[in-house]
């Protein structure tokens, strides 16, 4: 079975994925309002 996306995107969707909730992280703990979590 061939699956229906290419695994280079699926990769590239889930990093990208990764990468901005670390950011939204990242910036919410340094602003402040993450520091409760």
């Amino acid at each position: 079975m061939k699956t229906r996306l290419p695994l280079w995107i699926i990769g590239t969707v889930i990093a990208i994925l990764v990468i901005v909730l670390l950011g939204l992280f990242f910036y919410g703990s340094y602003s402040g309002v993450g520091s409760s979590l």
